[in-house]
């Protein structure tokens, strides 16, 4: 997944991707795992691009476990709700 300056692109590449996820036929708890996975990778590897990216990852840094799972699902539903579909069932 390329890494975007604007915070619409990175919305609308991970949208993409959700869908892609969704299409394949991953379950709800498969793709939330890989966003976990993803998000893990992209706080200790990847320097932000802008604001909303850097937000993310100071917030992914202080949480624990539980708010992890909890940032991912909220992540997930945001995307689901900005694209008027649910990519994850």
């Amino acid at each position: 997944m390329p890494f975007t300056d604007s915070f619409q692109q990175f919305k609308e590449s991970l949208g993409h991707k959700l869908n892609m996820a969704h299409k394949a036929g991953a379950s709800r708890g498969t793709i939330l795992n890989a966003a976990k996975d993803f998000s893990s990778w992209l706080a200790e590897d990847v320097d932000p691009k802008n604001p909303e990216q850097r937000l993310l990852k100071e917030l992914w840094e202080v949480a624990d476990d539980n708010e992890k799972n909890s940032l991912v699902n909220m992540l997930v539903k945001f995307m689901d709700k900005d694209s008027g579909s649910s990519a994850v069932h």
